[in-house]
């Protein structure tokens, strides 16, 4: 294997993917996040290189304790702050660091009856309805004493089986869904930021830091540099006045240079992050999943190029958006042909399941019993046969093949949690999937989370694989993956429904593909709602590369569809994202998504966050864009979307404003004759494309919240010798707004409005933007 391989191979793990060279032992850890008075076990598994590696602790820190594998921390006698933990890994020493978070201790109160049956729930326990029980302590007030971030927090109470909104807050929102959830802003309680560290220079050898002191002038203690989990050598290193420091790497090949710190006031200074390629930074050249964007096709809804193959379904009750539509993989192929995702700028294709489908309608267990098909590819019935209404193995074998040759990528969207109940597994081994029956008599349909997350069926006819008692299973659906990639030449895929499949599942598929594809650097990106503990526990070397950031999402989704944005909290938001994946990440970045309602009809104002979307789909539809504001909303909230780490993904029709309502109202027959509006956005979707892919700062560079306060936002991303600035204005009137620049620059260039700013000796930038509107500035030193 080529050095070049080995690196791109590791740098997809950490980001978090596959392969590594032979001699490494440990893939870098991340800095363990822990709750201060909360207990935690991290599974070291998940990034050792060998299975079977020896693993011992070297240092003593209290409340930290090893079993085999599982390091256990007990927290509550730690301050918060940073921790090292000392191993020893296969006879070679390793630093690993926990980062204890500052915890608020709540009080949940509920004044109910004698005999009730309280719970609380919220996303800081996953919305577990029975994990969180309320006591009687006095005259019928139920009592819970939570430990809680200090942040704003979702919750309900759930009283004997009803879910409530607490009756004495007067704070609550949407859930999305068609209900509310009440707010408790516990914010006011975080504690003071410490200052930063970002990327300044790259000349020869040496890499520059510069610190960024916080308003209280904190001053550097300590800076921890490591190569993946090693410290280098303090001959490496040279301290700078101001606190940063230069990094000599030129002994260094490969790997992740990461530097911590701590500050005069005992906090924690927040990881940086550097990816090491052949003795550089990681740029924009080289190949890497960081530097790509995906683009969303649902098959039956893209195009149709065949109409030989349009049978959709007979049945009388079935809503035309509920049945096939005609669209397939030659429509694909035929729209690459034309060069439609090479002119957006895309540079990778997410396919949706491409597997033979069932050929009947049938109805939702759910109120009020819609009648669906297996349009979307969700309901397989055979594991390794392609839908005939999608197209023919020779039509997706020249397809990807197109796509390869055009320098874009595939991944396939693949099943792994359920079948349809004709499955073909189904009738030779039902011993493999579980029983929809409770053993307190209820079915266990769309039990999303607690002790059901694992067993729950999307539906009457869709049973769930029972992996944790069926290993048999496992192995074939692993081997039914393995199948995809070998005979389509694939490039990884999207991962349906990971939540509600355990770690195991995707332990043994991951190793599979490791060493069945050794030199292939094949991305897994899932789906999970919840927690971001829950999304991130599936996100390591083991198991996936990413999952979509539906932290970042749901938060930013109200604000740039408002039209009375407030971007206030969006830095501690995007603060905590950083500390839960990282400042480098492979994390997915949307502003729809086919489970979603679309972002244009919230946007023009024709449906509500707390619109019951597949009742609007069904009963009241959206109509066409009315406000102009709509489009150059979306084009904001993209323009967003690409300043972050992670990778942008496009639903299709993002890029034209398609409407849509709940499912099936989101998932559309795409358009290509379009309005003058639809042309324009799609010409900015493709000019911002073309920046992300230009400029890897916006990928991987350092990230400061400069300005976000109310509709005005500023997000700078620095990567050493690259500045770039990017402003967003999401109100209805011109704003002109002072932004101080933390780093000396001589001018800033408008990529968007081909506008200049010298600065002279100023620091100050006064970003004019006019309604709705936003721009990139790249900075001349």
């Amino acid at each position: 294997m080529s050095s070049h391989k080995k690196v791109i191979i590791f740098l997809l793990f950490l980001f978090f993917s596959c392969g590594k060279e032979d001699t490494q032992k440990l893939y870098p850890v991340p800095v363990i996040g822990v709750l201060q008075g909360s207990t935690k076990s991290f599974d070291l598994r998940k990034y050792l290189v060998r299975e079977n590696s020896s693993v011992y602790l070297l240092n003593q820190v209290q409340g930290v304790s090893i079993n085999k594998y599982q390091i256990n921390i007990k927290s509550a006698r730690l301050k918060p702050g940073l921790y090292p933990i000392n191993l020893l890994v296969d006879g070679e020493k390793f630093e690993v660091y926990m980062r204890i978070e500052k915890m608020i201790n709540h009080r949940f109160q509920y004044e109910g009856k004698e005999g009730d049956e309280v719970y609380v729930m919220g996303v800081f326990n996953d919305w577990s309805r029975n994990g969180l029980r309320m006591e009687n302590q006095r005259n019928n007030i139920y009592e819970k004493n939570v430990f809680m971030e200090p942040k704003k927090h979702e919750y309900k109470f759930v009283v004997n089986g009803e879910e409530l909104i607490d009756p004495e807050n007067s704070v609550f929102i949407s859930n999305n869904i068609g209900g509310w959830n009440s707010i408790l802003d516990l914010s006011d309680s975080a504690s003071s930021e410490s200052g930063l560290l970002i990327k300044d220079n790259y000349s020869g050898n040496w890499l520059t830091y510069k610190y960024l002191s916080p308003p209280d002038g904190s001053r550097v203690l300590d800076w921890i540099v490591l190569l993946d989990n090693t410290r280098l050598h303090p001959d490496k290193t040279d301290p700078l006045e101001g606190g940063g420091l230069k990094v000599n790497i030129r002994s260094i090949e490969n790997g992740l240079l990461r530097i911590l710190g701590v500050d005069s006031r005992g906090r924690p200074i927040l990881e940086n992050q550097t990816i090491l390629i052949n003795g550089s930074p990681l740029n924009s050249s080289d190949k890497s999943w960081h530097f790509e964007i995906i683009y969303n096709t649902m098959i039956d809804r893209f195009f149709d190029g065949d109409m030989s193959n349009n049978k959709p379904i007979k049945d009388s009750k079935l809503h035309p958006l509920a049945n096939f539509n005609g669209g397939d993989i030659v429509g694909i192929k035929k729209k690459a042909e034309g060069k439609y995702f090479e002119d957006l700028n895309v540079s990778a294709l997410w396919l949706s399941p491409i597997q033979e489908q069932t050929d009947t309608s049938w109805v939702e267990w759910v109120s009020p019993n819609h009648s669906f098909t297996g349009y979307h590819g969700y309901w397989p019935v055979k594991p390794r046969s392609i839908e005939k209404r999608f197209g023919s193995s020779d039509d997706l074998k020249e397809l990807i093949d197109f796509l390869h040759e055009s320098e874009i990528k595939v991944l396939l969207d693949f099943v792994s949690n359920h079948v349809h109940q004709d499955h073909a597994y189904v009738k030779s081994n039902p011993e493999w999937f579980g029983n929809i029956q409770l053993p307190d008599g209820r079915k266990n349909i769309r039990l999303w989370d607690g002790g059901t997350r694992l067993t729950t069926w999307f539906d009457e006819f869709l049973p769930s694989y029972d992996y944790s008692n069926s290993p048999e299973a496992i192995t074939q659906v692993v081997n039914d993956a393995i199948w995809w990639v070998e005979t389509y030449n694939i490039d990884g895929f999207r991962q349906d429904a990971v939540k509600h499949v355990p770690h195991k599942f995707w332990i043994s598929l991951t190793k599979s593909l490791k060493v069945k594809f050794p030199d292939r650097s094949l991305y897994q990106i899932g789906e999970t709602f919840g927690s971001n503990d829950l999304i991130g526990s599936y996100v390591n070397p083991s198991e996936l590369d990413a999952q979509f950031n539906f932290d970042i999402y749901f938060n930013a989704r109200q604000k740039f569809a408002s039209d009375q944005s407030n971007f206030d909290d969006i830095k501690s938001i995007l603060l905590r994202n950083r500390k839960k994946f990282g400042p480098i990440n492979l994390m997915g970045n949307i502003t729809s998504s086919h489970d979603q309602l679309r972002f244009s009809a919230y946007a023009d104002g024709q449906i509500k966050f707390s619109d019951n979307g597949t009742d609007r789909t069904f009963n009241d539809p959206v109509k066409q864009i009315n406000k102009k504001t709509t489009y150059n909303k979306l084009a904001n909230f993209h323009a967003f979307n690409l300043s972050l780490p992670g990778v942008p993904i496009i639903y299709y029709g993002e890029e034209i404003g398609l409407m849509g309502e709940g499912d099936p109202g989101n998932r559309r027959m795409m358009r290509f004759e379009l309005t003058k509006d639809e042309m324009k956005l799609r010409q900015t979707f493709s000019k911002l494309n073309f920046l992300r892919r230009s400029y890897p700062s916006l990928s991987i560079g350092d990230l400061l919240v400069l300005h976000s306060d109310g509709p005005f936002l500023v997000i700078c991303k620095v990567y050493f010798n690259e500045i770039i600035i990017l402003a967003i204005n999401n109100s209805a009137s011109s704003m002109s707004m002072p932004i101080e620049i933390p780093v000396e620059i001589k001018k800033l260039n408008s990529l968007v409005k081909n506008l200049n700013h010298d600065f002279g000796s100023s620091p100050i930038l006064k970003i004019e933007l006019e309604p709705y509107s936003h721009d990139f500035f790249y900075a001349e030193f």
